[in-house]
């Protein structure tokens, strides 16, 4: 009875729960089990939903641009040792980083260990231009350890400040150390939210959290941060905790073998 106990609390110290068993990477949510009139996902999933409206047909809040520059969601949750991410936006994810024509690319994702205002690891989204902000990095999924950020064009108050940049919320990646890949894909689809007739636009990726370990995450928590290049709008979202480190899985590994094992024995 004994040795059932110490597995038992084991294998719930170590385990990760979600009520989604499986997600597959293909730009769609449907099995993140999303609503489409409210955007709240499944059992078990974390998320912040920011599907604002304004006067003015602007339907973003904070910041300014329209549903084209609008962050409406984002999720996030660990399944094994994966972590998935999903967000759900009206910027097209082809929109062309040209900001004298006032148009500009998709921000990569950033990922704040320790949620301390430093973004130690960044998972690249391409964005191309017609001048020399355009992506330097030129690979979609690429995930960098101890990147150097771009910002955008407001400032912590929400006024008009490229000079002075919300350090917050970074853009997208100038460079940093290229450690692996993110699986990643994009889709879109009518029907969703408040506006239902907007086309919204959607990331889904997942990645393997020993790449987390190997960019410096100490297991403590962090959170995920998403905008455009212009930082127009922002989103942030905290993924379920705690994650044991990759040595404490080993172990439990061995410690269940040694009681089963004991059991045998007696």
């Amino acid at each position: 009875m004994k040795t059932r106990f110490f597995i038992a609390t084991a294998l719930v110290s170590f385990t990760l729960s979600s009520t989604v068993s499986a997600l597959t990477i293909d730009g769609n949510l449907s099995d993140w089990g999303v609503n489409p009139s409210t955007w709240a996902p499944a059992s078990g999933i974390h998320y912040v939903i920011e599907d604002q409206t304004g006067s003015g047909g602007y339907y973003l809040d904070p910041g300014w641009g329209g549903q084209a520059y609008d962050a409406e969601a984002i999720y996030t949750t660990i399944i094994g040792s994966t972590l998935y991410i999903a967000l759900a936006t009206g910027h097209n994810p082809n929109t062309v980083q040209n900001p004298a024509n006032n148009s500009f690319g998709a921000g990569d994702f950033a990922i704040d260990f320790g949620k301390n205002g430093i973004f130690d690891l960044g998972i690249n989204i391409v964005h191309n231009g017609t001048n020399a902000n355009a992506d330097p990095l030129q690979m979609s999924g690429g995930v960098y350890k101890n990147p150097v950020w771009n910002y955008g064009l407001w400032n912590s108050s929400g006024a008009y400040d490229p000079g002075h940049p919300d350090r917050a919320h970074p853009t997208h990646m100038q460079s940093g150390t290229h450690i692996g890949n993110a699986t990643i894909a994009t889709g879109s689809a009518t029907g969703y939210g408040s506006k239902s007739s907007d086309l919204h636009y959607f990331y889904e990726m997942s990645l393997d959290l020993s790449l987390l370990w190997s960019a410096g995450w100490d297991g403590n928590p962090f959170n995920i941060n998403w905008t455009e290049n212009c930082a127009n709008d922002s989103i942030v979202v905290d993924p379920p905790f705690h994650v044991p480190e990759p040595s404490s899985l080993a172990l439990l590994g061995i410690t269940l073998l040694g009681l089963r094992s004991m059991r045998r024995r007696s």
